[in-house]
């Protein structure tokens, strides 16, 4: 998929900004899954390195319109389709893309466990049912969180949150609505395990992790369009792409 790189502005209190209309094709759908309807925002603090905010834009933009062209091949009943265990399968390949864009550089440890309580008690949480407040205790798992309903509530929120658009644009995928749901459902039953060994990570911890180990092999489906790994993507545009061909000269002259 091709990426149209949009101009990043600096605003007259100094942030910076990035701005893309959403077409009216698929702004229904997009306000319902995104919460915005006729244009997307990208902002960022005005201190933000050059560098740092030009990956930030690119993975925006990338994000922006992996989201756009998802809509409409669901809409076209185009996409790719998956069965369920290969909707597994390219979880894995995304929770490997996931851990490996950070395990070198996680950070501080507080960074993934409040990412770790936002997914657990902001995201999910509130999607328990009636039955599970009357009785935590009979069903201490929470196997509630696999219900469609709940799956259907949480899946903007985890498609968010692990970055899925970005890493289909990486592998050059577009799925239908039915394989669409099928990868974001598994990604979401990874995603705390990964945010939770990025934790550990974070703490000095580098043993060995398991996780990998119960993925099968993705064997299915076009072969990535880029060329490019997930976490490499969009510092290779940085450094491929001449800056007047981001359309970010109004940042270089700051």
């Amino acid at each position: 998929m091709a990426l149209r790189m949009v101009a990043l502005n600096r605003a007259a209190d100094g942030r910076l900004f990035a701005r893309e209309g959403i077409p009216e094709d698929v702004r229904d759908e997009y306000a319902r899954l995104y919460g915005v309807r006729r244009e997307a925002q990208l902002k960022l603090p005005g201190d933000t390195p050059r560098h740092e905010a030009k990956a930030r834009l690119g993975e925006w933009e990338a994000e922006v319109e992996t989201r756009i062209a998802t809509l409409r091949a669901q809409r076209n009943g185009e996409g790719q389709p998956l069965t369920k265990l290969n909707a597994i399968a390219l979880a894995g390949l995304w929770y490997a893309c996931f851990v490996n864009q950070y395990e070198n550089d996680p950070g501080p440890p507080k960074r993934w466990r409040e990412m770790s309580d936002h997914l657990v008690w902001n995201v999910i949480y509130p999607e328990a049912p009636e039955s599970y407040h009357e009785n935590p205790k009979a069903d201490p798992h929470w196997e509630w969180q696999k219900e469609p309903e709940v799956r259907e509530a949480v899946r903007p929120q985890i498609a968010e949150l692990a970055r899925v658009a970005t890493f289909l644009a990486s592998e050059g995928k577009a799925l239908n609505t039915t394989a669409y749901a099928l990868f974001v459902d598994a990604v979401g039953d990874n995603l705390l395990p990964a945010i939770r060994l990025l934790e550990r990570r974070a703490n000095g911890d580098h043993s060995r992790d398991d996780t990998p180990d119960g993925f099968p092999a993705f064997t299915d489906g076009p072969t990535r369009g880029s060329g490019i790994s997930c976490w490499d993507l969009f510092e290779a545009f940085v450094k491929v792409v001449k800056p007047a061909e981001l359309r970010l000269s109004q940042l270089g002259r700051e």
